[in-house]
């Protein structure tokens, strides 16, 4: 966990940010295009994010080990985080409330639903998202399509952002925590480096 390491991952919360104002756009009808597309755009980007959130998880830990050479090829987000949670359980963004608890000194106080968990990350990128992502066999396209499914979409969107506007990492030594806030209020990220003592 390093400067770089932490500039990287601003860099890649500011383009999730991107991406769920670009879910959010279609999803209040900003965007003129046919129902199936809009649903089609609005999974690729939430598969977009998954690849971002394991990608993230893998530069802010950059030096886990010598498996690090071919995680840095992947964009698989299933396989990054099945890597990156036997070499260190606790890799994965820990949530926050949106405020610190009420009094002095500020806590950080731990969300306990409302946000993604890193097993339902890795179910949607392969179920949900990947299945949306194709068009399907000659068999799939004479079948009718199902319904459109927007309000799913606004979930799992719910979700990610539950996970990452206000969350730690914490190191494999246990160290260092790296604080993060995705947007502030003001379309700003934010992030801060603390060390325990002990």
């Amino acid at each position: 966990m390093n400067d770089k390491a932490m500039t990287a991952y601003r860099g890649i919360l500011v383009e999730i940010k991107y991406r769920v104002e670009a879910i959010d756009a279609i999803l209040e009808g900003q965007l003129p295009l046919r129902g199936r597309i809009a649903e089609e755009l609005c999974y690729l980007q939430l598969r977009m994010i998954c690849e971002l959130i394991a990608i993230g998880c893998l530069i802010i830990h950059g030096n886990l080990s010598a498996k690090k050479a071919d995680l840095l090829k992947s964009y698989k987000a299933d396989w990054i985080l099945r890597v990156l949670s036997e070499m260190h359980p606790k890799f994965f963004p820990t949530p926050l409330e949106p405020k610190d608890s009420d009094g002095s000194p500020p806590a950080w106080i731990h969300k306990t639903d409302g946000f993604m968990r890193k097993g339902e990350l890795i179910e949607f990128y392969n179920k949900h998202a990947g299945a949306k992502l194709h068009r399907g066999s000659a068999r799939n396209i004479l079948k009718s399509d199902g319904p459109l499914d927007f309000p799913s979409i606004k979930r799992w969107r719910d979700k990610i952002v539950g996970l990452l506007n206000r969350h730690i990492i914490t190191s494999p030594d246990e160290e260092n925590i790296c604080y993060f806030i995705m947007n502030d209020g003001n379309d700003n990220v934010h992030s801060a480096l603390f060390q325990h003592v002990r």
